[in-house]
């Protein structure tokens, strides 16, 4: 059996999985990190994972949050995640003498949904993954579609709207500035002052400005009328884009992940309502499901990923823990 580490850096923590060529993850650690330190609170960690790894790690798998260029694997640019080493991924393989892929964080949970998760067994199948901003990942005749430079399925950074709201990646009206956790906590303060006795208002004690979409969400859970209506709210303009997507790419599914979803089913059911709206009835709509990998499916995806690149290199089983 061989086995890859598997490691998905996010804002406030890195997500290590040591993982087999079947997909499942046999350990796994988180080490929180500074927000600060985004990409280079990496070597640390991977130093730690690498220790503590029972079984023999051929190569590692790095997911990250941003524009990854392919085949070169260095990260360009990524809106919400610090960094200043751009080739780290190669600093790593030369460190521990083995391949390290690294790939945009949406791409690899596409792979793995398809491989292991909600996808398996489809052959046109797109990943929408809903959190802080909005990621993606496009599978096209079983294969991993990235595009000429590596930069393909941005969906999050597909301009909606021209005179939107504005986008951490600089511009604005981006599907990811109206239909992400951030777009949630934006629209609940913009209509606070309209629902001054919700629920939602009275978690941040009155104060609109400290209102997040995560307070949406607890709001949601005992059913406030405002907070439900956000999230249905939310669920449609992701229907909006889900259409928009499904128009250009005619995938067999949708696969819809992310933290976003865990505040609430509406989100969903709106976001398949408008799809269907949008096709009026000429053509059935993909059928869209929710992720079933959860959190893991970056590190799942990263390791296949470097599994893959390290078979094909005819390289096998070389560090041991």
């Amino acid at each position: 059996m061989r086995y890859s580490l598997g490691v998905d850096v996010g804002g406030t923590k890195i997500l290590g999985a040591v993982v087999d060529e079947q997909g499942a993850i046999v350990a796994k650690t988180r080490v929180p990190t500074d927000q600060q330190e985004g990409l280079d609170a990496l070597p640390e960690a991977i130093d730690r994972f690498l220790a503590e790894a029972e079984q023999p790690i051929g190569s590692i798998g790095l997911a990250v949050a941003g524009f990854v260029e392919y085949p070169s694997g260095r990260l360009l640019f990524a809106p919400n995640l610090s960094f200043s080493n751009p080739g780290i991924g190669e600093d790593i393989s030369r460190e521990y003498g083995f391949p390290v892929v690294v790939e945009n964080d949406a791409n690899a949970a596409a792979w793995a949904e398809n491989r292991f998760g909600a996808g398996r067994g489809t052959r046109n199948m797109l990943m929408v993954t809903v959190g802080t901003g909005i990621g993606g990942g496009i599978i096209c005749e079983g294969k991993l579609y990235r595009g000429s430079r590596g930069f393909g399925a941005e969906f999050g950074h597909i301009p909606v709207s021209v005179d939107g709201p504005a986008c951490n990646c600089g511009s604005r009206g981006c599907l990811e500035a109206v239909a992400s956790g951030t777009a949630l906590g934006r629209m609940a303060r913009e209509r606070a002052p309209e629902h001054l006795d919700s629920e939602v208002l009275r978690l941040v004690g009155g104060n609109a400005e400290a209102i997040t979409g995560a307070v949406v969400g607890k709001a949601a859970d005992i059913r406030d009328p405002f907070a439900v209506e956000l999230l249905w709210d939310l669920g449609t303009l992701l229907g909006v884009g889900l259409a928009g997507l499904a128009k250009a790419f005619d995938p067999e599914m949708i696969v819809v992940g992310g933290g976003v979803l865990a505040e609430g089913e509406s989100i969903l059911a709106a976001a398949r309502e408008e799809l269907a709206a949008r096709y009026q009835g000429q053509v059935d709509p993909p059928v869209v499901v929710s992720a079933s990998l959860g959190n893991d499916a970056g590190v799942v995806g990263a390791a296949q990923l470097s599994l893959e690149a390290a078979a094909s290199r005819g390289i096998g089983e070389e560090h041991g823990g």
